[in-house]
């Protein structure tokens, strides 16, 4: 079975000092996360937007959504593609997104300069089966305090992979990530702190011990600090790139 590149763009929390914020490239196609930091880091990594087909935003945070107008400007002068480019998020992320590029680069719609490729947002407004061009997907509405916030699994080169964005201990939780073959989870907090939108380090040891007996391949991601090692967790390290 062929392997899966998971480069690591950045690994960090809103608040986290020492990581870029959190954004995972899988086989330079597929995009979890759009934080400010991830078109400096594709560069440096050798990696270009061009190949991106899908970009997954879990929510409208900053940190997770506010690299979109860097990303597209991209394509109004460096880059252009007829394929189109998939941006799936909560519902209203399309509106939000022109806004956010408006507000960026004020002047660029009204001079006629757009991204050179057919951007297609795919809203989610609630747990199902939604799909892309030719990916499938699996949305599942997670707690992250009063947002809409989702994770996503879908099936590449013959395995499930599940990715949590953001989330809190909640029953949906479990549902998204039981039987995945790789799952890509949250770690906000390190160390045992009581937080309902987030995973914390007691959260994440179970998590991991129970999806180890599945079989699974654990990697974590939006880190506030640096945390303890936990057996069958990979802690996910900036501009690494990891074969799963």
């Amino acid at each position: 079975m062929d392997k899966i590149a998971v480069t690591c763009l950045g690994s960090g929390a809103a608040l986290g000092r020492q990581r870029l914020w959190s954004s995972l490239l899988l086989d330079d196609r597929i995009l979890l996360g759009l934080p400010p930091t991830v078109v400096q880091q594709l560069y440096r990594l050798g990696k270009t937007p061009a190949t991106v087909e899908h970009i997954f935003i879990s929510h409208l945070h900053a940190d997770h959504h506010f690299g979109l107008p860097f990303f597209l400007l991209l394509f109004c002068y460096l880059h252009e593609r007829k394929e189109p480019l998939y941006i799936i998020g909560p519902a209203g992320i399309g509106q939000a997104s022109q806004q956010l590029f408006d507000l960026a680069w004020p002047g660029l719609r009204g001079a006629g300069i757009l991204p050179k490729v057919p951007v297609e947002y795919v809203e989610v407004e609630a747990s199902g089966s939604l799909s892309t061009g030719s990916l499938a997907f699996e949305a599942v509405k997670l707690k992250h305090f009063d947002m809409d916030a989702f994770g996503y699994r879908f099936a590449h080169k013959g395995r499930q992979i599940a990715f949590t964005g953001d989330t809190g201990q909640c029953p949906q939780l479990d549902s998204l990530l039981d039987g995945a073959d790789v799952v890509i989870t949250e770690f906000t907090h390190v160390l045992d702190v009581d937080d309902p939108g987030h995973l914390n380090a007691v959260a994440v040891t179970q998590l991991t011990d129970r999806l180890r007996a599945q079989g699974a391949t654990i990697l974590a991601t939006h880190l506030s600090g640096e945390p303890a090692p936990i057996d069958g967790l990979l802690i996910c390290q900036d501009g690494e790139t990891y074969f799963v």
